[in-house]
Formats: structure tokens, sequence, C-alpha cells
């Protein structure tokens, strides 16, 4: 999923030293399921993936809870997005 951090009247926000961590947890929040991969795509237009490999996700069979955390240059840090895993392995990749 590509995201894209703008201010509150809709600007990119340069995320030039900022850094980004996901997580995927288990319901409880007691079990770490999975951690994102967050790789820039336009650090100074704000604009990142969010992504979980399939090798990554395969074994999860129960619903989850996820957030994003930014840290910034100064050290701050912030959830971004945060909300419950939904995770479906469709039916595509099956062969006949």
């Amino acid at each position: 999923m590509l995201v894209q951090y703008k201010d509150a009247v809709g600007t990119p926000v340069n995320m030039s030293g900022f850094t980004i961590s996901g997580t995927l947890w288990n319901r409880t929040g007691t079990t770490k399921l999975a951690t994102f991969d967050s790789p820039y795509t336009a650090q100074a237009s704000g604009a990142f993936k969010l992504r979980l490999s399939y090798a990554t996700t395969s074994g999860i069979t129960e619903q989850g809870q996820y957030d994003i955390l930014i840290t910034q240059p100064n050290g701050d840090r912030f959830y971004m997005l945060e909300g419950t895993a939904f995770l479906n392995p469709g039916l595509s990749w099956r062969t006949a």
C-alpha cells in the first residue's frame, strides 16, 4: 500500500530524517505477528510503502491489529495509522 504523509491542509510533509516502523500484533497485543516493510518511494514528499510479504503472512491464521509509528528527527514519535488487520489468503494463488 502506498501512503503519503500530509499536513492538516493537505500539503505533503518532507520526511527526510524520519523513520517508519510498523508492527502487526495478535488481537490482544501480546504477540508480534509480523513487521512491516516500509521503504520510502519519495521521502521529500512523504511517500512510502507499507507491505507484508507472502512469506511473512502465509503462516498467520488470526485477525490482528497493527500500528505505524513515525519517529521525527528530533526524537518525537507518533502513531500515523493503527487499526484492525484481516488477513485473507485469497484464492488466486491456488493451482488447479
